[in-house]
């Protein structure tokens, strides 16, 4: 293990969307291709690696096909005088900005080999990740705040008219049962950014869920009622509108209200929703108070998270979901995005240098007694 690189910290996203710095193709001169459609995130990991340099931190950038054991992988960008730069080589660190979830059978084997022995953290607390990773999860620990969801655990007919039963009788039996409509949503349990997030019209639910299954095998799915909350309206914002605050351990870093593109419900960036920060201040009271409840139920201390809030038309507060991993990229043509989101990453920063100066390196495993350390 003597030619291994030592970090402080390593950023560890999804191979599917970012590149190995093995990789030998052409086009893969960068962590994320220019015609990937997330080019921007070069900037944004550039800018986190150049502020963990101003906090002394050595970072690499990383993706989990990299992953071969705890702590460790096979290859890293660098970032040095602006520029990225490939390295093929070994590279460890017990403190882990993971990036990538485990949404089939290799991943869920690579995350569990990076975090195969105690000594490697990541950033942000397992089990609070396990909730928010799993939408039913979120469901069932959330169940006071959330709106009602059952999985479908099979493509077939009774299986997806049981779920459609079992959820009739959860919005039958809840308080606020005149917030949801007939018509259905059928999300990707394992999903984010707004991907794989359907409308099902009530009269034609089975078939249209059917369909959609067949045609997306590899997902699983949950099924929620659709709340109404298309009249929304919050200072100047109106429509479909949803409601994200940011939180690092019990403090909100962050808010902003999201609106949805015209003829879509998903206030989803990604989905082309627009983006208007407010500050803690500017947070509806009632989705504040809801907020701090699950704040307390929650208890971390630590963590960097997200919850998104939607505000039905009858003025009732729903947990939509939580997200461990809020994006640390902003809109090259939003000046305001750029620079709330650089705060944000600079916060994020500070919170990894702390971690750093509180775990004695002396924890890493005698195998890396000799390696050598990144300058």
């Amino acid at each position: 293990m003597k030619n291994t690189s030592l970090f402080d910290v390593l950023v560890v996203y999804s191979d599917g969307i970012a590149t190995s710095a093995s990789s030998k193709e052409p086009s893969s001169q960068l962590p994320f291709s220019q015609d990937s459609g997330r080019a921007n995130y070069n900037y944004a990991y550039a800018y986190f690696l150049e502020m963990c340099s101003e906090n002394n931190l050595k970072a690499a950038f990383t993706t989990s096909s990299d992953i071969t054991g705890a702590g460790s992988c096979s290859s890293y960008w660098l970032l040095e005088k602006n520029k990225w730069l490939k390295v093929n080589k070994q590279c460890y660190s017990s403190l882990i900005f993971d990036k990538f979830s485990p949404i089939n059978d290799l991943q869920k084997l690579r995350r569990d080999t990076l975090f195969s022995n105690s000594v490697i953290q990541p950033f942000n607390a397992e089990p609070l990740f396990s909730i928010f990773f799993d939408k039913q999860k979120t469901y069932t620990h959330l169940k006071d705040f959330a709106i009602p969801t059952v999985a479908i655990n099979k493509l077939d007919q009774l299986s997806i008219k049981r779920a459609i039963a079992i959820l009739r009788k959860l919005i039958h039996s809840h308080v606020q049962k005149q917030d949801f409509s007939r018509n259905l949503v059928l999300k990707d349990r394992y999903g984010a950014g707004g991907n794989g997030i359907y409308s099902i019209s009530s009269h034609k639910a089975e078939k249209e869920i059917r369909n959609l299954m067949k045609n997306n095998r590899k997902i699983s799915f949950i099924l929620q009622p659709f709340v109404n909350f298309d009249k929304g309206i919050y200072e100047e914002y109106s429509g479909f509108i949803d409601f994200r605050i940011i939180y690092l351990g019990r403090k909100i870093i962050q808010a902003f209200v999201r609106t949805a593109k015209k003829n879509d419900f998903r206030c989803n960036v990604h989905q082309g929703g627009m983006i208007s920060y407010i500050s803690p201040d500017e947070i509806p009271l009632k989705v504040k108070r809801m907020s701090e409840k699950i704040i307390t139920f929650l208890n971390e201390d630590k963590a960097l998270f997200s919850l998104d809030y939607i505000i039905s038309n009858r003025g009732n507060v729903y947990l939509l979901e939580g997200n461990c991993g809020p994006g640390v990229n902003w809109d090259l043509s939003d000046k305001v995005d750029a620079r709330m989101t650089k705060k944000l990453i600079r916060q994020i920063v500070v919170s990894l240098s702390q971690r750093v100066a509180t775990n004695s390196t002396a924890s890493l495993p005698l195998s890396f007694e000799n390696t050598k350390i990144v300058n």
